[in-house]
């Protein structure tokens, strides 16, 4: 049985001088026996190799650490590190070979020599708080990120927001899972987005109830791409919640939490149709979710119900529930999508939509060219995008051509040109000229967008440049000289 205590409880000195033994306290000791095995259980688990992060971890961990190592760690942090933390490190394993980290949620847990803490904001009392507040009076959620912040800002403001944690992995690209070592909270597991600078405190209380989940969902076969930012518990717990509290986040939550499961109990699924007439939009969503998921004969009316809806948050959730899951069944709602897309307003809505319509081999770009004209900017780009895809867009020189021209957004030209790969028409020439004219530098990356297309052209010679392009077309002219000499 694996017995684990600090080096310091191991002894006490009694009031003649002499040492005795402390009291033989394992709290942990039962919990990390089940880890372990757990941890074994969960690499052999079908599905297991699917779990985001697995192909990097392998379930693999380094060996522990020794306590005097430990010890160690904890004088030059000047910390002393949560009790069940260490007491994985040094009774499961200290992380993992691979590129990540080892064994765990995401892509596994750093060994601690990859940690490599600020020393002094380590030992300072945590900012980072569950009720999303900060220090005494000020508000939830302060604006601590502003896109107007220099590097040297930015860094100063990420690192005292980071304060009293340890960087314990990667849920890749700007997300980190942090361990709390300083404070009230200490012991808590948060994962913060670096970029927005977001804290987001999983429902564990401790590092090992958080792992233990992560390897009992594994086992179970459970859907965990973004583990413990829902609820954890069984069936009847979350039904339960959703069914009885007094919150309607709560309830949302609960449900949400179902999702996890492959598969629902028929009281689940009478539920979930139940609650798509609950008064909250975000438990209606949910409920909404695990019938498309589960039950998608009951599903399907009413999302097609709601793509017909005059409410716009109706439309807009329908598309994402059909997108993400019901995307093999988007023929079931193509007819309605392409009387609904050319008027659509919302960007959101559009681009989910367009998405549905490419799942169910709608061929999009004639219902896509109103939107070409949208007064919203980022509609124009995402149908200018959608109908790049298509194979038939070189029928439509003329509407690309338009938007190059006219258009006053410059990343709605970017996007027509990257639009365009593969299209060699000649009627663009003079076009590409005028671009090449309007931005004399590549600060928003269109000379080199334009570049890439002129490319496809085949001019590789200099008879070639003469006879296929106009005297008057010199930035073209000059460009695929470049692009000549360059390719030798």
């Amino acid at each position: 049985m694996f017995s684990w205590k600090r080096k310091k409880e191991r002894k006490n000195e009694n009031m003649d001088g002499k040492t005795e033994a402390a009291p033989q306290l394992e709290p942990f000791a039962v919990q990390i026996e089940r880890i372990r095995r757990k941890r074994l259980l969960a690499a052999q688990s079908p599905g297991a190799d699917d779990v985001f992060g697995a192909s990097s971890h392998c379930y693999r961990l380094n060996e522990p650490l020794t306590h005097a190592e430990l010890d160690t760690l904890e004088q030059e942090w000047g910390v002393t590190l949560p009790e069940d933390f260490a007491a994985f490190v040094t009774a499961v394993g200290n992380g993992g070979p691979g590129s990540y980290g080892g064994a765990g949620p995401y892509y596994g847990i750093y060994a601690v020599g990859r940690m490599d803490p600020d020393l002094v904001r380590l030992r300072q009392p945590a900012k980072l708080k569950p009720d999303r507040t900060w220090a005494a009076g000020e508000t939830a959620d302060p604006p601590v990120w502003d896109e107007d912040l220099d590097d040297d800002a930015y860094d100063e403001a990420l690192a005292d927001l980071m304060r009293g944690t340890l960087t314990i992995g990667t849920m890749g690209c700007s997300s980190e899972m942090l361990l709390i070592v300083s404070g009230e909270h200490r012991g808590r597991v948060v994962y913060l987005d670096t970029e927005y600078l977001k804290p987001f405190f999983v429902y564990e209380k401790n590092f090992l109830d958080w792992y233990e989940r992560w390897l009992d969902e594994v086992i179970a076969g459970f859907k965990i791409h973004w583990f413990a930012a829902t609820p954890g518990g069984g069936e009847t717990d979350l039904l339960t919640l959703a069914q009885t509290s007094a919150h309607e986040v709560e309830r949302g939550e609960a449900l949400k939490a179902l999702l996890r499961f492959p598969k629902l109990s028929d009281p689940a699924i009478a539920f979930a149709k139940q609650a798509v007439d609950d008064p909250s939009d975000q438990v209606r969503y949910w409920a909404l979710a695990l019938l498309a998921a589960h039950a998608p004969d009951s599903a399907d009316p009413i999302l097609l119900e709601d793509l017909e809806s005059g409410q716009a948050d109706k439309r807009k959730a329908a598309v994402q529930l059909i997108h993400g899951y019901r995307k093999q069944a988007a023929r079931t709602f193509a007819e309605t999508l392409q009387a609904a897309v050319p008027e659509e307003t919302d960007e959101e809505t559009f681009r989910f939509a367009t998405y549905i319509l490419e799942s169910a081999g709608i061929e999009p770009l004639p219902l896509l060219l109103p939107a070409f004209r949208s007064p919203a900017a980022e509609i124009r780009k995402s149908a200018i995008w959608q109908a790049g895809k298509s194979v038939r867009k070189a029928d439509y020189v003329e509407a690309f051509i338009d938007i190059l021209l006219r258009d006053p957004e410059t990343h709605v030209q970017l996007t027509a040109i990257q639009a365009l790969d593969g299209v060699k028409d000649k009627r663009l020439l003079p076009v590409y000229e005028q671009v090449l004219e309007q931005h004399p530098t590549n600060e928003h990356y269109i000379r080199s967008n334009v570049r890439h297309r002129l490319t496809q052209y085949g001019f590789n010679t200099h008879p070639k440049i003469e006879r296929g392009v106009p005297a008057d077309l010199t930035r073209v002219r000059d460009m695929l000289r470049d692009i000549m000499e360059e390719h030798g």
